[in-house]
């Protein structure tokens, strides 16, 4: 943490100590965004990484050797695809539902979150991560966001849930996290085709949004619908998928696009093969402006 720190500080930017589940934060904790100041960047990196269905011992441990390698080439924010965790176990309805509802993660209870936290603490990022999350009865699509520290900053919740309302409860708000690096918003995969809903980040305060991602990707199906949402609210999207990593700028530009392979998910004994196609993809984003 010290390394991030000590950037942050020189560059004028406070500490702020709070924490989504009540918990009293170190004072390490960095999470005020910057003064009005364009010029810095922060580095981005997306773990774009093919999905094991319903492997969740497996997907962790793929991704935490990519979030490892993103924290030592620098990244300061990390993003894994949607439901990284479960391998997006709703696309397959014959999963019995028992089992897959027992997916689910208690947030901030359940044990992979935990290992997430402490990862993240371990590596100083700021890490997004998409999982199932299990709260009672309700399974959710969640993002989470998990600050250097190991704190839970919050929480995003699908809201354009389409094919896996059957099993999936959408969510409802549109919170926006200060970071140092401006005021995070996060959305998830569909919720990118829904002007309004990011009309509503944006309204709320959001400087730069972030979209992890598991659905329709690509120049065609993909790229435009990004590049409009950022057009439309003057804000840079960082889209993480299986099989691609696109940074659009505020004006909608392609800033950045890394295609990798076609396929979204893998089987066991594709691991390792030509199939298995993984990357820790970088971006430097330009620091925007604060809200006011």
């Amino acid at each position: 943490m010290l390394a991030i720190l000590a950037s942050f500080l020189s560059a004028g930017c406070p500490v702020l100590a709070s924490a989504e589940d009540g918990a009293a934060a170190p004072a390490k904790t960095i999470a005020s965004p910057l003064e009005n100041r364009a010029g810095g960047s922060v580095r981005v990196a997306g773990i774009v990484l093919k999905w094991l269905r319903t492997d969740k011992a497996a997907n962790y441990a793929r991704a935490e050797k990519l979030i490892t390698e993103a924290a030592h080439g620098g990244a300061q924010l990390v993003c894994t695809t949607e439901c990284f965790l479960d391998g997006y176990a709703i696309k397959d309805k014959s999963i019995p539902l028992d089992q897959y509802r027992a997916l689910g993660e208690p947030i901030p209870g359940g044990m992979y979150f935990q290992r997430l936290t402490s990862l993240a603490d371990r590596l100083d990022i700021y890490l997004v991560a998409g999982m199932l999350e299990a709260d009672g009865d309700k399974r959710y699509n969640t993002a989470v966001l998990i600050s250097p520290a190991g704190k839970l900053l919050g929480r995003y919740r699908k809201h354009q849930l389409e094919h896996e309302l059957v099993r999936n409860t959408p969510g409802t708000e549109t919170p926006v996290f200060p970071t140092p690096f401006g005021k995070l918003g996060i959305m998830i995969c569909a919720d990118r085709r829904d002007p309004n809903l990011v009309k509503q980040l944006k309204a709320v305060g959001a400087d730069l949004l972030i979209c992890p991602s598991g659905g329709m990707f690509g120049a065609v199906k993909n790229d435009p619908i990004v590049q409009a949402r950022s057009q439309e609210n003057a804000a840079p999207i960082v889209f993480v998928h299986p099989a691609e990593f696109l940074v659009t700028d505020a004006q909608g530009k392609i800033e950045k696009q890394v295609l990798l392979g076609d396929r979204l998910e893998i089987a066991h004994a594709d691991i390792g093969t030509a199939t298995d196609t993984n990357e820790v993809v970088y971006f430097d984003l330009r620091i925007p402006v604060k809200s006011n």
